[in-house]
């Protein structure tokens, strides 16, 4: 503890400061997160919980308690339940929804008198909680100025059951563009209320759900007289539908013949029958310009891959270069023999051992061929550096030129130091090329383990389905 004292003691004051500092601020923030915890905590007046409201769920909540257990606190998890309606407000619920149902199940500008479009009718409101069942029923066909009921044709009228769809989807073609069909659309809503404690013989209590919590509790069924309409067509869909018709028509009765005959004219218009041909063709010229496109790139990505292959083989050629000119100069050859050598060598190489041409030694046969059409010595150099344009090149090029002007005496020494940096310059192009080789191999790496993992997994997903 002392020395721990005498540690802190032996700090300068800035240092002190800064620790000072640090210290304030973290009980800052502790105090405000103390703070917060407190405010977004559950309990109220210490024994009262929040709960969350119509139509929201159920929370499970751990607390811990002091009082029953003298030693220590005791865990308990209780639940919440979301809170739920009272027969009253449910009955007030209810009434309000009756009182909208034409804005809730109707479109714009329409009534229930006139419906040319569809009715909306889901089967849950959620803001409210409240569940939604619906039925409907025709009772009357409407033809112009005839008026047929349940009574004169049951089957007939029944036969519309099937207009009203999921949703309150309205299949209008179900009627001729003269007809209207009136019916009854029967709603009723039903939602989760508490249990009743009193005498409750004049609600309507549903127990789908038996507990000792709430029970299912419906409204009175509500009854709407309606009136469907076939949907407002322009002339061309008239037109369209009763085509259709018409060739439905033709077809169902004459299925005794070998062939189907199509109607020529449609309310005195002639119409003309043609297939849709296949446009397929089209796409042969756009592929075709589109490949002229690409051939420039193509072809100039091409040339940019063999420039880069030729530069990596000039690069890796360099110190083998290097390396034959100095053993060359040793022996006692003149640099211009030397030169001459080497390519006599690479020349026997490609003939009789089959080797691969090697741009370097294709250079130099044009350097030697320069020189031996009397081409100056010192012009066929720098030619052969502008030809090859890279660094290394470059700078062995100004290395000769230089000892071949001021004399050659340390021609050799210099070529040995420039040899040991083109071994170095071979290893590094050499690494370079190596890691740019794996990381072209990682693609087909990736693909393999693709395959692979998806031969594992659709079996397993196979057994699960």
């Amino acid at each position: 503890m002392h020395k721990l004292l005498r540690f802190f003691t032996s700090q300068d004051e800035a240092m002190i400061k800064k620790q000072a500092g640090i210290l304030i601020v973290s009980l800052i923030l502790s105090s405000l997160l103390f703070l917060e915890s407190q405010k977004d905590g559950h309990i109220q007046s210490g024994y009262i919980l929040e709960r969350e409201g119509i139509g929201g769920n159920e929370y499970n909540l751990p607390l811990q308690v002091e009082g029953i257990n003298p030693e220590k606190k005791e865990n308990v998890n209780i639940k919440v339940s979301p809170r739920i309606y009272t027969k009253e407000e449910a009955d007030q619920v209810f009434s309000s929804l009756h009182e909208k149902s034409e804005s809730l199940l109707l479109s714009e500008d329409e009534s229930f008198d006139e419906i040319k479009t569809s009715l909306h009718l889901t089967n849950y409101f959620p803001e409210e909680n409240v569940k939604m069942s619906w039925s409907f029923t025709p009772t009357a066909l409407i033809t112009g100025t005839k008026k047929i009921t349940e009574d004169d044709n049951l089957d007939l009228i029944l036969n519309y059951r099937s207009i009203l769809g999921d949703k309150g989807k309205i299949h209008h073609e179900l009627l001729e563009q003269d007809q209207i069909l009136e019916g009854m659309l029967e709603i009723k809503f039903s939602t989760n209320i508490l249990s009743p404690k009193e005498d409750t013989g004049d609600a309507e209590l549903e127990n789908y759900f038996r507990t000792t919590e709430d029970y299912l509790y419906s409204s009175p069924t509500y009854l709407f007289p309606i009136r469907i309409y076939p949907e407002e067509k322009t002339s061309l869909e008239s037109l369209r539908s009763l085509l259709e018709k018409k060739i439905a028509s033709q077809n169902s009765e004459g299925r005794g013949s070998d062939k189907l005959e199509l109607p020529q004219e449609i309310e005195g218009k002639k119409i003309i029958f043609t297939e849709e041909q296949s446009r397929r063709y089209l796409f042969i010229p756009l592929l075709g310009l589109f490949l002229a496109l690409l051939l420039p790139l193509k072809e100039r990505e091409e040339k940019k891959e063999k420039q880069k292959e030729r530069e990596n083989s000039l690069n890796l050629d360099y110190s083998e270069l290097v390396s034959k000119l100095v053993v060359y100069l040793g022996a006692g050859l003149a640099l211009r023999n030397a030169f001459s050598e080497i390519s006599k060598q690479y020349s026997f190489l490609v003939n009789q051992c089959g080797l691969e041409n090697h741009p370097l030694y294709e250079e130099l046969h044009t350097l030697l061929n320069q020189l031996k059409s009397n081409v100056g010595e010192g012009k066929a150099y720098l030619d052969f550096s502008k030809r090859i344009a890279l660094r290394p090149y470059n700078k062995l090029i100004s290395v000769i030129e230089q000892n071949r002007k001021n004399g050659s005496k340390h021609l050799r020494l210099q070529l040995q130091v420039e040899m040991q940096e083109a071994f170095e310059m071979r290893k590094s192009t050499a690494k370079r090329l190596g890691e740019e080789a794996s990381t072209k191999l990682l693609l087909p790496l990736f693909m393999q383990l693709f395959i692979i993992m998806l031969i594992i997994i659709y079996p397993a997903m196979q057994s699960m389905g």
